[in-house]
């Protein structure tokens, strides 16, 4: 059997196709300025003709040899953090846990993870890019930023990119997030198993839309058919916090036997219980949580096989890898939790 790597196109293929040496060859497919522009553009599409590109990891051993640099320190991943300029996204539990687990996964990967946030680059997105190439960034992950938002200006072509949650807008990538119909769907069942079959959902529109409405999907296809048509209640939710004072007259009028809410902490103490969704690990209550680390291990794990396959740019198919939540069942010790099967 015939290796199929023996018949990869080689440097001295396109060198010979071009009719220049392969150093030439080699400095034009990396931007060298002292290649002109139209023998760089003649090299770059005879490599595309036959379909030869430089592999990253080649490309860093030449880059390490060359500056006496180890492996190491080399094809950093960049974690692009696009909230407004001043947020402060570390405290946010979510946030936090999201990175740290993207960047534990890509140590343990032998790469580096370093933030960037975009808003110091929101006037000139071509510095960004220029800073990204410098540094030989050929990995990028785009983070939740909690609102729906764009990122212009970079070259997509050189990096290999993959974004987290249902944010961004624009580009198309892939994308890694939580499984927010199954987050829902195992919420109401845990109710359901408890005996409640009056079960109401408070949350946000806000959250809701940011996650496609796939919450409401869940909880109308878990209440048509688990339920009784006498025990569905209609859902209460509003452009504020969906607190329980606001929501009185809303239990008043449907008797709910149960709550699902997105804001567990504002529910607390009160005369009617309630199962959390959607939430990071750290409320000591009971509920179906968001497997944040988790989410940023995906998140590696996908753009760290895109940069072993050579792949660049904008996919032609985007992908969404869904994680499933936690399930959280207190029984006096807090951080006593059990992953969803």
């Amino acid at each position: 059997m015939s290796d199929p790597e023996s018949n990869r196109p080689t440097m001295k293929d396109v060198a010979r196709e071009v009719g220049c040496d392969a150093s030439t060859v080699s400095l034009a497919l990396r931007g060298s300025p002292r290649i002109s522009e139209v023998t760089r553009e003649r090299v770059v599409a005879v490599a595309k003709d036959l379909g030869y590109s430089i592999h990253p990891m080649i490309s860093a051993w030449v880059s390490a040899r060359r500056g006496g640099r180890s492996m190491e320190a080399l094809l950093p991943l960049i974690y692009l953090t696009c909230h407004p300029a001043g947020f402060r996204w570390q405290k946010f539990p979510h946030f936090v846990d999201v990175f740290e687990g993207a960047k534990t996964r890509a140590a343990m990967h032998g790469f580096s993870l370093t933030e960037i946030r975009y808003s110091d680059y929101a006037k000139n997105p071509r510095r960004l890019d220029q800073v990204l190439t410098t540094r030989n960034v050929q990995g990028i992950i785009i983070g939740p930023a909690g609102r729906m938002h764009e990122v212009t200006g970079l070259d997509w072509s050189h990096y290999a990119m993959v974004t987290i949650g249902y944010g961004l807008a624009a580009p198309a990538v892939h994308r890694v997030t939580e499984d927010e119909y199954l987050v829902l769907r195992l919420a109401f069942e845990s109710c359901l198993s408890r005996g409640y079959r009056r079960i109401g959902l408070a949350f946000l529109r806000k959250h809701n839309r940011e996650r496609r409405e796939r919450w409401t999907g869940a909880f109308m296809c878990a209440q048509q058919s688990l339920v009784a048509p006498q025990d569905r209640v209609p859902m209460y939710f509003k452009d504020g916090r969906s607190t329980r004072e606001e929501a009185a007259p809303w239990l008043a009028e449907h008797r709910p036997e149960i709550v699902l809410t997105d804001f567990p902490e504002e529910w607390t103490d009160g005369p009617i219980p309630f199962v959390a969704f959607a939430s990071p690990a750290t409320y000591p209550v009971a509920g179906v949580y968001e497997n944040s680390p988790e989410i940023g291990h995906s998140a590696t794990d996908l753009l760290v096989s895109m940069i072993m396959r050579n792949e660049r740019g904008l996919p032609q198919n985007r992908h969404t890898v869904l994680v499933e939540p936690v399930i959280r069942e207190v029984t006096g010790e807090p951080d006593a939790s059990v992953e969803s099967s």
